[in-house]
């Protein structure tokens, strides 16, 4: 009888201690499971959401096609007009305006101011003349003679498109005319075909 109780209580021991021990287990492999888990992932780039890289502004990016200071590689140098983008004149200002070849009917315009610059012995000319407004007066060409020291530039309008009809009404123009490269000396610069632009000195040094 007193195995019997003996032999119970044993076993009753052992039964806890193996509720214990599986319990301690789950616990166990739980705590490794969490510890283990993999952390969330960050959430998915929305499409359209610049990069890292792009969004500094170091990507590559289109820039302007031309250069605005950059005169036309095809105007002559050395007795021809420089290539200024044409612009709006100013209130009393000229129109500041480039040759385009080709007009119908070409005649000579007089001058009525002759400004010249002086650049180490690089020459410029602003030429400004009345004339009346495009399509109808349209500047030509300009010519440049030299003779020693005098220099002559005559101004050649014509019209671009004889089947239109432009208001009567002056406007005052001016171009750019490059004398070029000039030796040292003493230049006297007049303009032809009639205008009251009175002759001009340029001494180059």
């Amino acid at each position: 009888m007193r195995s019997t109780r003996r032999l119970a209580g044993m076993n009753h021991q052992i039964g806890h201690r193996f509720v214990v021990l599986s319990l301690f287990a789950v616990l166990t492999i739980g705590a490794c499971s969490s510890a283990a888990a993999p952390s969330a992932s960050p959430p998915p780039t929305t499409p359209g959401t610049p990069s890292p890289a792009s969004s500094d502004g170091s990507g590559s990016g289109g820039g302007a096609s031309g250069d605005p200071g950059v005169t036309d590689p095809s105007s002559p140098i050395g007795g021809g007009i420089v290539d200024p983008a044409p612009v709006d004149p100013g209130l009393g200002q000229p129109k500041l305006v480039i040759a385009r070849p080709g007009q119908l009917n070409p005649r000579p315009v007089g001058a009525s101011l002759l400004e010249p610059a002086v650049d180490g012995h690089h020459v410029l000319v602003r030429v400004t003349w009345w004339s009346g407004v495009e399509p109808c007066n349209v500047l030509d060409s300009v010519k440049v003679d030299r003779s020693g020291t005098a220099i002559t530039i005559q101004l050649i309008e014509g019209t671009g498109d004889a089947n239109v009809a432009c208001i009567e009404i002056a406007q005052q123009k001016a171009t750019i005319v490059d004398l070029g490269e000039l030796e040292p000396g003493t230049y006297t610069v007049s303009a032809l075909g009639g205008g009251d632009a009175a002759p001009v000195t340029v001494t180059v040094t």
